[in-house]
């Protein structure tokens, strides 16, 4: 039997197809061209498809670092975002009440480190702005042309190293008290605590901030007068007072926390009588050169 391969008519004889005249071929070379032209289109088909899957990983594997940038973009971008709406809700809800400080745990130590750096920083900048604000005002109304600023970044940093520096005394004699009065709370946990009671005093600071930006000195000495006299003396008293009672109810929270003051007081005496004593020296160094 002979097999067209164009129209695939069958007849007996004939060296051409009696329909289209294409050369016939007899009925097995006819499979086994269909066979090897099946093949062909397969392996056609196949390396299509490899060349395809291997173009996406010849990407990634000819740009690694691209590759990790963007898959560690957006997890690194939720968890900032995640981060602020847990200190946003911490915050909301010890200003609401502040008495809630003394629920928090050692987890909230990191927002109540925030909360200490947040007030400094807001210490700072309110004073600069309001200095800043009353130099050019004063400055111009002298030369009758605009001055320059005050420089931002030496002030700022002194008044924030300031600020953290007397932090630092009344948190180590608030912690020096409770420790005295035998409490088993964890340096962890005093943190957390003491931090926390600082959301409302941090607000205050940001008022300051806000009063200092509009050129508004009692704005800004009101508000940051309150703050500043609550940190550096109410805050450790209460502190040390609510500390001793979950002690001791009948314990001695009065004296405690009378003694936290007097702490503070005697640490910043010294530290100013130093700092004087410098500064007389250094004044007495200049004269006797002079002369």
């Amino acid at each position: 039997m002979l097999v067209c391969p164009s129209c695939n008519h069958q007849q007996e004889t004939g060296k051409f197809c009696g329909v289209c005249g294409t050369a016939m071929q007899a009925q097995h070379a006819a499979d086994h061209s269909n066979q090897q032209s099946e093949r062909e289109e397969d392996s056609q088909v196949n390396a299509e498809q490899m060349k395809a899957q291997a173009e996406p990983q010849a990407t990634t594997n000819s740009n690694p670092a691209a590759a990790t940038i963007e898959g560690n973009a957006q997890p690194t971008t939720e968890t900032i975002k995640e981060g602020l709406n847990n200190y946003w809700s911490y915050f909301l809800h010890l200003l609401k009440n502040p008495v809630r400080a003394f629920e928090s745990g050692e987890k909230q130590m990191t927002n109540s480190l925030i909360n200490i750096g947040l007030f400094a920083l807001f210490f700072s900048l309110s004073i600069y702005f309001l200095g800043n604000s009353l130099y050019k005002s004063i400055g111009g109304g002298w030369l009758g042309e605009s001055v320059p600023s005050l420089p931002f970044f030496g002030i700022v940093s002194r008044l924030f190293f300031f600020a953290l520096i007397l932090i630092a005394i009344t948190f180590g004699s608030a912690l020096a008290m409770t420790k005295l009065a035998k409490s088993q709370d964890s340096i962890k946990k005093i943190i957390a605590q003491y931090g926390s009671i600082y959301v409302p005093f941090v607000g205050l600071n940001l008022v300051a901030v806000i009063g200092g930006l509009i050129g508004s000195y009692q704005l800004t000495l009101f508000t940051l007068a309150i703050s500043v006299i609550m940190i550096f003396s109410y805050v450790p008293v209460l502190f040390v007072y609510e500390k001793v009672s979950e002690i001791n109810r009948n314990g001695q929270k009065i004296y405690f926390s009378l003694a936290t003051i007097l702490l503070i007081s005697f640490i910043c005496f010294l530290l100013a009588d130093a700092i004087l004593m410098d500064f007389i020296t250094q004044i007495e160094e200049l004269t006797s050169y002079g002369w």
